[in-house]
């Protein structure tokens, strides 16, 4: 989705020779993080995604398009069917952002700000964007629809960046596509460890996540492209998904339900879990108990039954 021109003029600020930053938990769990199907290829098994004018720089359209089906592959191998519509990927000077309109043969249009051979930034750009084309971003909305959740979808698709980032570093340092890939490996570590080790992106001290929200949720739902507050969220989400990688899958539940766009983060979630199917509830379980909203879910939620759960006393509640 769009972002203000700050984005741009942020991350292309972004030293590429920071010295990699020691984080406790950044090298941790390298081969459990890595694809669910190994081997998997989303172009050989249909997906296509197809780079096309210019603004490339130096880049050529056939390496791009090499980056960013790896990017791919490190989503759509947790899911259990590829996508079926193509991604049309073009360039633009302004913030990367995939269009609610699709093209005309049904492809989704994404637009990339990298250029050049800044591979780190194509790999950051293109997960965020794919992240919310597999969060059903178009569905039940427009772009001019009031969403007032859109932060949270924003903040998963943060959080898709930083898990592609390192998981790409390490699948690249050990088994690059080709040679010349190994030393772009270098970069995205470098990339993921800056980001991961940004002072902002830390709850402020003693501040529980449920404190932080009260005071920050009023100006996420008017605005959620507030990426330094995202960026908190974020990071406290990345180690729920390096620790299941396959709930990457539970994307593919979100943003269904009609009134998702202007109701409550406890409805939007609840929503989210109910419309999960059972191997992702505990998942989504989870992230409501990081908000503390786990008063929402049975107990034991892989018992729950998908098809006939009563929340109507939960829907009645704010």
């Amino acid at each position: 989705m769009g972002t203000p021109r700050a984005w741009v003029a942020r991350y292309m600020r972004l030293p590429l020779i920071v010295a990699a930053i020691s984080c406790s938990f950044v090298h941790a769990d390298e081969a459990g993080t890595l694809a669910a199907r190994p081997g998997f290829k989303s172009k050989e098994m249909g997906l296509r995604i197809d780079v096309r004018g210019d603004g490339w720089g130096n880049a050529n359209r056939e390496s791009i398009e090499t980056l960013l089906y790896s990017v791919a592959d490190e989503l759509l191998a947790r899911l259990p069917a590829n996508l079926s519509a193509p991604i049309a990927v073009s360039h633009t000077d302004r913030s990367p952002v995939v269009l609610y309109e699709r093209g005309p043969a049904g492809e989704y249009q994404v637009q990339l700000h990298a250029s050049g051979e800044n591979w780190h930034l194509y790999v950051y750009e293109f997960a965020h964007e794919l992240c919310h084309i597999l969060s059903n971003f178009d569905e039940n909305a427009t772009q001019q629809d009031v969403r007032y959740n859109q932060w949270f979808e924003e903040t998963l698709c943060e959080t898709a960046s930083l898990f592609v980032l390192k998981n790409l570093a390490a699948r690249w340092e050990s088994s690059p596509p080709a040679p010349r890939w190994s030393e772009a490996a270098k970069k995205l570590r470098r990339f993921f460890d800056h980001l991961l080790s940004e002072g902002h992106r830390q709850l402020p001290l003693h501040t529980p996540l449920t404190a932080w929200l009260q005071e920050n949720e009023e100006q996420l739902r008017k605005d959620p492209y507030l990426r330094q507050k995202n960026e908190v969220v974020a990071n406290l989400l990345l180690p729920l998904f390096r620790d299941e990688p396959q709930d990457w899958a539970a994307l593919r539940y979100l943003n269904l339900d009609p009134s998702d766009a202007r109701n409550s983060l406890r409805h939007y979630l609840l929503h989210w879990y109910r419309n999960a199917p059972l191997e992702h509830k505990h998942f989504v379980a989870g992230i409501l108990a990081m908000f503390r909203l786990d008063d929402l879910v049975p107990m034991t939620p892989a018992l729950a039954d998908t098809t006939g759960m009563d929340h109507s006393s939960d829907l009645a509640r704010n």
